[in-house]
């Protein structure tokens, strides 16, 4: 064989190896997988995989139910989602305002027009109350609260869920609700 032979078959060789060698990184890189996760609202099996059993609020854990629950995953994989809370231990004080945990990956802005307000990534205890939704920090010191309009069209209302409206989203309990995006 002569060199160029050589070289060229050496040449294929490396190629050979390198191109799934690319291709095994691309796919398996973490922001790979995000992306090749579809965008808007999660579904029950994804929040499943999310949603721990319990969660930590003012000094005390509770469980929760993973079937009034909803999220949302955002370009760059980022998730947020919320899930209403057994609060059988908390004071009755307490669960009039906490009903609901919401965890966002991203900045989030809540609410329309002049009364909307960013929420920073973190956990956060929330509820729906008379004032509108009340959001508070998980050792259950308020940080805002926005109105909150009631949806009377909404076909299928439960205690939590989370759908898509417009470019936007709704975190609905019942037929009350709060819109959010992310926050640019």
């Amino acid at each position: 064989m002569n060199r160029n032979r050589i070289a060229a078959l050496i040449m294929a060789v490396a190629v050979a190896i390198a191109m799934p060698l690319k291709a095994f990184t691309q796919e398996n890189s973490p922001a790979a997988a995000a992306e090749a996760k579809p965008l808007g609202v999660l579904r029950n099996a994804e929040l499943d995989k999310l949603i721990p059993p319990s969660v930590y609020f003012q000094g005390q854990s509770a469980t929760v139910q993973v079937r009034n629950s909803g999220g949302v995953r955002f370009p760059g994989g980022l998730v947020m989602f919320t899930v209403k809370v057994d609060t059988g231990g908390y004071s009755t004080a307490v669960k009039e305002r906490y009903q609901d945990y919401l965890v966002t990956e991203t900045p989030l802005l809540l609410g329309e027009g002049a009364d909307q307000k960013k929420l920073a990534p973190g956990a956060y205890g929330i509820g729906f109350v008379n004032e509108g939704l009340l959001v508070m920090d998980i050792g259950g010191h308020t940080i805002f609260t926005l109105p909150t309009p009631t949806d009377s069209a909404l076909r299928r209302p439960s205690p939590l869920q989370v759908l898509a409206h417009d470019a936007a989203f709704r975190i609905y309990s019942g037929r009350t609700y709060i819109t959010f995006t992310p926050a640019p």
